[in-house]
């Protein structure tokens, strides 16, 4: 769509679609953040619908094409060929003198020609005019009659949070429309649907290729399943964030959540990469191993962690709301994630691996190493 905020309203009445849409304009003018609410049909103009006598018609000799042929000629002009210009083609118009001056009662006194005699008989003769309200135009989705109410937003407002509160609304007003009406967002939401179900569709493929380069590198189940549990501590971390920023959740703060997946395992990786080499290489027991690998491990996975986020405030600040949801799931999630990821790899390795710390005494030189 080409607004932030478009819902798009399908049924057959085109009074019934104007009143319902009346109703969503009201009430989506109210919501703070929103401008210019309209819809796509405009408001009804003024038109005369010929309504022709088809028995005084075949009396006098003219068929509905000589009418629809002599109006045209006289309103807008009928093409009778092409003038071509190097590569442009020009249509050739013929039109009556009159054409820019017609009245209603200019047009009851319209000569109608019978294209087959070449009578002619006074429009108001074999038809009545008769003015009508109608829609300038009418638009149509997948063969139904479709309105589309759209709006744009103030500065600071955010089209997730416009269209999750008016969802609700829509919702329970659905109950007063007749059968067969329904609904559907456009604009901003439909796309950010359509990417996120694009991103969707090979969730699974890149998450087969991590699990399986982790079963690759440790050549351990157990220890793949603790990398991989470290991704819902970020999300879980990416939620505070989302709440406390009052940040809606849409495609950009997917994406980065996707980011933040990897970050998150890497500092997993690096952890425990660091019990195996404590343990293998330099031959410590398993308790010194966990422990060593936490200590000498702390400061690094931190600090890298504090540079990320401080690099993202910037984005945060002065990236406009399109980055801002983005931003702030990396951010937190990343804190979150980390904090607990120090906590919760060398509790998930003691518990798999059954390290027992009740006959463990510390070992002073791990912190002079």
């Amino acid at each position: 769509g080409g607004t932030p905020i478009e819902i798009q309203v399908s049924g057959q009445n085109p009074d019934e679609l104007s009143k319902i849409s009346e109703k969503i304009k009201i009430k989506l003018s109210q919501i703070t953040g929103t401008k210019n609410v309209k819809d796509d049909w405009g408001p009804k103009s003024k038109k005369f619908v010929i309504d022709i006598d088809q028995s005084r018609a075949q009396v006098a000799g003219i068929s509905s094409q000589d009418i629809a042929t002599s109006l045209q000629t006289v309103l807008d002009g009928f093409k009778t060929g092409e003038y071509r210009e190097d590569d442009k083609s020009i249509p050739i118009l013929m039109r009556s003198d009159a054409s820019q001056q017609q009245s209603l009662e200019s047009l009851e006194t319209l000569n109608i020609y019978s294209q087959s005699s070449g009578k002619s008989v006074p429009l108001l003769q074999v038809a009545s005019i008769i003015p009508q309200w109608q829609y300038s135009k009418i638009r149509r989705l997948d063969l139904r009659r479709t309105i589309n109410v759209s709006s744009e937003l103030r500065d600071g407002a955010n089209a997730s949070a416009i269209t999750t509160e008016i969802t609700p609304w829509i919702e329970q007003d659905m109950a007063n429309w007749p059968e067969g009406y329904s609904y559907q967002f456009a604009g901003d939401a439909k796309n950010t649907a359509e990417n996120m179900g694009a991103v969707f569709k090979y969730l699974p493929l890149s998450g087969f290729i991590i699990l399986l380069l982790l079963i690759i590198q440790f050549n351990s189940f157990r220890k793949m399943t603790m990398v991989t549990l470290t991704i819902p501590l970020g999300i879980i971390g990416v939620v505070i964030g989302l709440l406390v920023f009052q940040e809606p959740f849409g495609f950009m703060p997917f994406l980065g959540v996707i980011s933040l997946a990897g970050i998150v395992i890497n500092n997993a990786i690096v952890l425990i990469d660091r019990i195996e080499v404590e343990q293998n290489v330099l031959k410590r027991s398993m308790h010194d191993s966990v422990i060593a690998a936490c200590l000498q491990r702390f400061r690094p996975i931190l600090l890298a962690t504090f540079t990320t986020v401080l690099g993202l405030i910037p984005l945060y600040l002065s990236g406009g709301e399109m980055w801002e949801g983005m931003a702030v799931s990396i951010m937190v999630g990343l804190l979150f994630g980390t904090v607990i990821t120090l906590l919760f790899i060398p509790s998930m390795y003691s518990i798999l691996f059954k390290v027992n710390y009740k006959q463990y005494e510390f070992n002073e030189k791990l912190i002079e190493e």
